[in-house]
């Protein structure tokens, strides 16, 4: 028999309610205080409601779940001061029915971990489950698979009927802003609430299939602009003259590709990497718009984008001890005092483990230095060394060469009926395996060549590299789980930490023709 909770909760969810409304989930809090009265349990002291959410989407955020399972974990320091939702510790949930609570495995999983030391029953209208038994967790295991079972498969069949919309008819559907160059006022209005603020207001409903003229005008003349050699700068300075994005920014060089090479432009929609006649007539041409695509990447090629420059040593070399998480942020915890940093912890973004950065930064480094230092590891880079191939680069060059020699010969025998297609492509697939195979084994003699310029240097010329250098150095040689060690007063505890050395693998491996087939001589095409 189930101990009854002293201070149990209850939760309940709706998927979808476009209009805001909360009588399904109040429909849910009727019944569970029915179930709960009929099990005698004490009086809800607190209804967690994610209202419009889904359990199913991994990427979607429900923000009453995630405060029901901080009241459910043992540990006081996770708590919420000041939420009257999130301050005090729950002994037991209430929910309509288990798909309310979870649809995916993974968050099961998150629960059971939440509760497992400490003996939580979960109860619905159709039963109670003991989150610590064997057996309830098997059962609960189960059904939480075939709920993700029945999701997939729903979603399998809505995005094929979708698809025969798209090769039937030629229209999609469309949500977020408008495109620009399309959707003509119907002359129908719908109401559109906030989410947030609750506030409702009328909107024009458009119709997406038919162009504005004024905007695929001058879509049209920038594009054509572009094509005949006009800068992007000048091309972004012609639409911000006389237009702003349907959102109502100004236009951007990432906004601006976006537009131009869409399928939409063309006439075309986009299904699987396969493009179908679209309703609509396009802007430009499909010729056109590769022809924008190409260009577009080769204005990539002249000025990369670098990206965010690197800030923080360990932020992408991380993992959980406690979730798994490889996402961690370095965050602040304390404002800079006068003349001094800011205090920060890596944190992870799921759980919110936190470990001091100063003291992990110094300690993981600390680790780093003594092992360049060691003779064993210079023996190992040396052996890693020896093992490896000194031509990679020219193998690769020599590959792109016979590549670029199959690719001639194919278009020269591209009207000759003997030419096999499957065979001509397997070939020119044989050749990019072999130079992304390569292209990777390349990269590790760079690696080994890092680690050794890094042999035996000391503090003082570690804290001169680049943050970005040291940060490869040290994720080549280590995986870093960030655990739930227990404090020792103040400063750092190595236990919280775990360093699993990696092995320096050799820089090249003899590829086996007999284990990957690909890596065989490619197939001979028949002379022209």
């Amino acid at each position: 028999m189930l101990q009854i909770p002293q201070r149990p909760c209850l939760y309940t969810r709706l998927s979808h309610a476009p209009d805001g409304s909360l009588e399904k989930c109040e429909h849910q809090e009727e019944r569970g205080r029915e179930a709960g009265a009929r099990l005698r349990w004490p009086e809800f002291c607190c209804v967690y409601v994610d209202n419009s959410r889904s359990a199913w989407r991994r990427d979607r955020k429900r923000p009453d779940w995630d405060r029901m399972l901080l009241t459910l974990d043992s540990d006081s320091g996770k708590l919420i001061v000041g939420d009257p939702k999130a301050d005090h510790h729950h002994d037991g949930i209430m929910t309509y029915h288990g798909d309310r609570l979870i649809r995916q495995p993974y968050d099961l999983e998150v629960l059971l971990n939440v509760a497992d030391t400490r003996r939580i029953p979960l109860a619905s209208v159709g039963g109670v489950r003991d989150l610590a038994n064997p057996d309830d967790r098997f059962v609960l295991r189960i059904e939480a698979a075939q709920a993700c079972r029945e999701i997939d498969n729903l979603s399998r069949r809505r995005i094929e009927g979708y698809t025969r919309q798209v090769i039937r008819h030629g229209t999609c559907q469309h949500g977020g802003n408008r495109p620009f160059g399309f959707g003509t006022p119907t002359g129908r209005t719908k109401v559109k609430r906030d989410r947030e603020t609750g506030e409702e207001r009328e909107v024009e409903t458009l119709d997406f299939s038919k162009p504005r003229a004024e905007e695929t005008e001058l879509l049209a003349i920038v594009a054509r602009r572009l094509l005949v050699d006009h800068s992007v700068n000048g091309a972004l300075r012609s639409l911000n003259n006389v237009s702003t994005t349907t959102a109502g920014g100004e236009w951007t060089s990432r906004v601006m590709w976006a537009v131009f090479t869409a399928p939409r432009i063309s006439g075309h929609i986009e299904r699987n990497g396969v493009l179908h006649k679209a309703v609509w007539d396009g802007v430009i041409t499909e010729e056109e718009r590769q022809a924008l695509i190409a260009l577009r990447e080769g204005k990539r090629k002249e000025k990369p984008n670098p990206g965010p420059a690197r800030k923080y040593l360990l932020v992408g070399g991380l993992r959980c001890g406690r979730c798994g998480s490889v996402s961690w942020r370095a965050k602040p915890v304390r404002k800079a005092a006068d003349g001094q940093p800011a205090k920060r912890v890596y944190d992870c973004s799921q759980c919110h483990l936190s470990r001091s950065q100063e003291h992990l930064d110094a300690y993981v480094t600390g680790r780093v230095l003594r092992l360049l230092a060691t003779k064993r590891f210079l023996r190992e880079l040396h052996a890693a060394a020896e093992d490896g191939k000194p031509d990679i680069a020219a193998e690769i060059t020599a590959l792109e060469l016979r590549k670029a020699q199959t690719r001639q010969q194919l278009e020269q025998l591209a009207d000759n009926p003997d030419v096999d297609p499957v065979l001509a492509m397997l070939s020119l697939a044989s050749f990019d395996k072999k130079i992304k195979e390569l292209r990777g084994l390349l990269a590790q003699t760079a690696q080994h060549r890092q680690l050794t310029r890094m042999a035996g240097i000391g503090k003082g010329a570690w804290e001169a590299e680049p943050v970005d250098v040291r940060h490869e150095v040290v994720t080549s040689l280590f995986e870093i789980t960030v655990k739930e060690g227990e404090w020792r007063g103040p400063g750092f505890n190595p236990a919280s930490v775990e360093l699993l050395r990696k092995s320096l693998k050799t820089a090249s491996e003899e590829i086996d023709p007999q284990t990957q087939p690909w890596a065989a001589e490619p197939p001979a095409l028949p002379a022209p």
